[in-house]
C-alpha cells in the first residue's frame, strides 16, 4: 500500500511555499525600487530661501507645546534681533533671505500687528490675548520684555525694544519691493478682511509678492478680494489628507492638482523617514509630477550641508544669519 504524504510533500505546502516566495520577491523588489540609488534631476528654473520669523532667537524645541513660553528658554543670544520687528527683517534680507515669514494678528480696531503669539504674557509685561488689545496698548508694550536663556538670572533684551511691535503696514511700507509669506495665526474672516483692505492700497506687484499660509478657507476669501496673493505650502490637514498621493507618486510620477498645487514642505529631521529620499527616488517623482519640495529647520552648517546640492525649489530656515551666507559661498 503507497505510503500517505504527509504535509510537507502536499500539494498545499507547496501552494504556500510558492506565495511565499512571490511575496518575498515582490517584497524585495519593492525594497530595490526606493533604495536603489538614482541620478538625482537638474535644479529647478527658481530657489526661494524663506527666513522664518525673520533674524530671531531661537530656543529649544525640546518638549513643546501649545503653551510653552519659548522666550524663556532661548540660547545665549549671539545677536541682538528679536523676531517680527522690522530691524530683524531687514537684517534677514541682508543676509539673503528671498522671503520673510511674519505674524499677523488682528486688533480690536481694525488694525494688524505683526507678532507671533496667542497672547502678549510670554515677550512682554502684558497680559491678555493678542487680538482682544487695541494698536495703542500693544504700542506701548516692550516685546523683548520676557526673554531669558538662563532661567530669569537675567533678561537682555528688557527695555530695549518698548514700542517695537510693528504693524502689517509699517512692515509693507518699509519694504515695497520684498517677498513676505504672511502667517495668520487665526481663523477669523475679520483678519482676511483687514488683510484684503491693507494689501488693495498697494501695487499689483506688491500685493503678487504677498503669500498667504492659512486655511483654505481663509485663503480663497482673501484671493477673491486680491487675486495676486499666492499660497505656498499646505495646512497640516491637508498634508495629512495629502498623505496617499505622495507615495502614489512616488510609483506614477503624477499627483492630483489638490496635492499637487502646494510645495512639500519637510524638517530636515524627518527626511530620513520620507520613502525613496535617500535613493533621490522622491525628488526623481516630484519632479516628474510637477511637485515643488522645500526642506525646512535648516538651521546649521551640518543640516545645510546635507541638503546643498539637492535639486529644490526653496529651504525654510530659522538661521537666516547662517544659511544666508552659507548659501551665498
Amino acid at each position: 500500500m503507497a505510503q500517505k504524504k504527509g504535509f510537507f510533500g502536499s500539494k498545499i505546502f507547496k501552494s504556500i511555499l510558492l506565495s511565499l516566495g512571490g511575496l518575498t520577491t515582490g517584497f524585495l523588489g519593492l525594497i530595490a525600487y526606493l533604495y536603489l540609488p538614482r541620478p538625482l534631476p537638474s535644479k529647478p528654473s527658481s530657489f526661494t530661501l524663506i527666513a522664518h520669523r525673520g533674524v530671531h532667537q531661537t530656543f529649544s524645541r525640546e518638549d513643546l507645546d501649545n503653551d510653552t513660553c519659548t522666550a524663556t528658554r532661548i540660547y545665549p543670544p549671539t545677536h541682538n534681533f528679536l523676531e517680527n520687528t522690522i530691524p530683524s527683517i531687514r537684517k534677514a534680507f541682508e543676509y539673503g533671505a528671498d522671503m520673510v515669514e511674519i505674524d499677523i494678528h488682528p486688533t480690536i480696531d481694525n488694525q494688524l500687528v505683526v507678532f507671533h503669539d496667542w497672547t502678549i504674557d510670554c515677550r512682554t509685561e502684558g497680559k491678555g490675548i493678542t487680538h482682544e488689545q487695541s494698536l495703542q496698548t500693544l504700542k506701548k508694550l516692550d516685546i523683548g520684555y520676557g526673554y531669558t536663556a538662563d532661567n530669569g538670572k537675567t533678561y537682555p533684551f528688557r527695555g530695549k525694544f518698548v514700542g517695537m511691535m510693528p504693524t502689517f503696514d509699517e512692515v509693507r511700507k518699509e519694504f515695497p519691493d520684498k517677498k513676505f509669506l504672511i502667517d495668520q495665526k487665526d481663523k477669523f474672516e475679520k483678519t482676511v478682511t483687514i488683510l484684503a483692505d491693507s494689501l488693495k492700497k498697494y501695487s499689483s506687484e506688491q500685493r503678487k509678492n504677498t503669500f498667504l499660509f492659512s486655511g483654505d478657507e481663509q485663503y480663497q476669501k482673501l484671493k477673491q478680494e486680491v487675486p495676486e496673493v499666492q499660497k505656498i505650502f499646505p495646512t497640516r490637514k491637508q498634508i495629512k489628507d495629502c498623505i496617499p498621493q505622495y507615495l502614489r507618486m512616488l510609483f506614477s510620477g503624477s499627483i492630483s492638482n489638490s496635492c499637487g498645487k502646494y510645495a512639500f514642505g519637510i524638517p530636515t529631521s524627518y527626511l530620513k523617514y520620507v520613502p525613496g529620499w535617500n535613493s533621490n527616488l522622491f525628488l526623481v517623482k516630484a519632479r516628474e509630477a510637477g511637485l515643488k519640495v522645500y526642506v525646512i529647520e535648516v538651521d546649521t552648517e551640518e543640516d545645510f550641508q546635507h541638503v546643498k546640492n539637492l535639486p529644490l525649489d526653496g529651504i525654510v530656515t530659522n538661521r537666516i544669519e547662517i544659511i544666508g551666507p552659507l548659501l551665498k559661498r
